[in-house]
């Protein structure tokens, strides 16, 4: 045992030795390796740190084309171009492979020399013609030239890659659909189903041009087709529900929306049109239901203004009342739901509360006739007569033909039985502009059986 320790204390000397003399250049070699080993760990786990880690290596070998080029790809990737710039270089030294055309295209790109990039990446893929990677960028660069300059390439390529040809004769047709140019755009879309018919892409881009033009029978062909391709989604069968919709074939719109939910039940165009088709049969019961799945119900405040309404007219006032005073909160500033909640807020005789609502309405909207109309109302209501005149007289300032205004302060007067004589001259004034409003008549009558007694 004791031999064994003393062989284990020599080999350990004997290494410390041989670590003490290793040259200077070895020594270099070792720290670079070891750097260049951090900066490899860090690209992997896309830290920005090996951009740091390369420039200390490449102190080590201030020469080195593959440092400089990892550098420059280490900066594109951390979003810094700029840092790229001290090392784009590389380029320069020695021979290129399609990769350093690959990557300096892309340095060129981020920093504004498109006619540049797009010239290095013909290099890269003149070297490499399968570098898929490569194509891409070449691809999503030419769609940033002028919409000819960028056609005629796309073409050029189609042509050399049959393969891709239908990809590049539907970003051709983006780029003119994007310019509003819609028969180069049907031209090059009709390229690429020729190139793919089972590519469903150009047939989208069909659709939405013959959409936009009103075109709407040939819309459907396209998205017929595509359904029986079995590339139908929620949209383009949404879509197709409110062409029908639109021509009131309700038995097809329907059909589509419903077809539309199958793929995604939240669908908000469907859940919209198949509540106002649930409304036309009087079932408000599933309209409300339809409403509420929508995706953008929460965020959407006319829908839920709208379930409000459908739940009146199912005759549940106090599930009315709860929607409203819902959409109230999640939307305070929305004048519309505040006014129809103070409304309900009245029909079930909650004037105090209603009172508050109209005040913060008219604080914001001091012009909303039917909103101080209804504050003049719950005023009269709870018998604050002052207030309510004080109201009235603001309203009859802002519109002096308001008749309803006229009506409601004659009505007052006359209910409680004074100043009958200005009373009479408010009703007939109501009546003078709308002469055939019942409630009016019936005002004038109370009031003159008020001054009979």
């Amino acid at each position: 045992m004791k031999k064994f320790l003393l062989f284990i204390f020599l080999l350990l000397g004997a290494l410390n030795t041989f670590a003490f003399t290793l040259s200077p250049e070895a020594k270099q070699e070792a720290a670079l390796f070891n750097t260049f080993l951090k900066a490899t760990y860090a690209l992997r786990e896309e830290d920005p740190k090996a951009f740091l880690y390369l420039q200390k290596a490449l102190q080590a070998d201030p020469d080195s084309k593959y440092l400089k080029r990892l550098l420059v790809s280490s900066a594109l990737a951390n979003g810094t171009p700029e840092d790229a710039t001290p090392y784009a270089d590389f380029i320069n030294q020695g021979e290129n492979s399609a990769e350093d055309w690959s990557i300096y295209g892309a340095y060129q790109w981020k920093t504004g020399d498109l006619k540049g990039a797009k010239e290095s990446y013909e290099k890269a893929l003149t070297l490499d013609p399968e570098d898929t990677r490569t194509l891409y960028q070449y691809v999503l660069l030419l769609s940033t030239f002028p919409v000819d300059e960028a056609a005629e390439n796309f073409t050029k390529i189609a042509q050399k890659y049959p393969d891709l040809a239908c990809d590049a004769y539907t970003e051709t047709g983006h780029l003119y659909l994007r310019r509003q140019n819609f028969q180069k755009a049907l031209e090059y879309y009709g390229k690429a189903v020729e190139a793919d018919p089972t590519e469903p892409t150009p047939r989208l881009g069909r659709g939405e041009i013959y959409e936009k033009t009103n075109q709407f029978f040939l819309m459907l062909h396209e998205f017929e087709e595509l359904e029986k391709m079995g590339y139908a989604n929620a949209g383009t069968l949404s879509r197709m529900g409110s062409v029908y919709f639109l021509v009131k074939d309700y038995e097809n719109a329907e059909k589509y929306f419903l077809k539309a939910k199958e793929h995604f039940n939240a669908d908000a165009p469907s859940a919209y049109f198949l509540a106002l088709l649930a409304e036309q049969k009087g079932d408000f019961s599933r309209a409300v239901g339809y409403l509420r799945e929508a995706s953008d119900y929460d965020a959407n405040p006319s829908k839920q203004l709208q379930a409000a309404f459908y739940l009146k007219r199912l005759n549940q006032p106090k599930e009315s009342l709860k929607a409203l005073q819902q959409a109230y909160r999640a939307f305070p500033d929305n004048i519309e739901i505040a006014y129809f909640y103070a409304l309900m807020l009245q029909q079930l005789k909650q004037d105090k509360k209603a009172v508050k609502v109209l005040k913060k309405i008219l604080q914001t909207t001091p012009n909303y006739e039917n909103a101080r109309l209804a504050l003049a109302f719950s005023l009269e209501t709870l018998g604050k007569y002052a207030q309510m005149e004080e109201q009235l007289q603001i309203l009859l300032e802002q519109n002096p033909k308001q008749a309803a205004a006229y009506n409601l302060w004659g009505y007052s007067l006359a209910q409680r039985g004074v100043r009958l004589e200005e009373a009479q001259e408010l009703i007939t004034k109501a009546l003078a502009l709308s002469p055939k409003d019942n409630a009016y008549i019936d005002s004038l009558a109370w009031l003159y059986y008020q001054k009979a007694e």
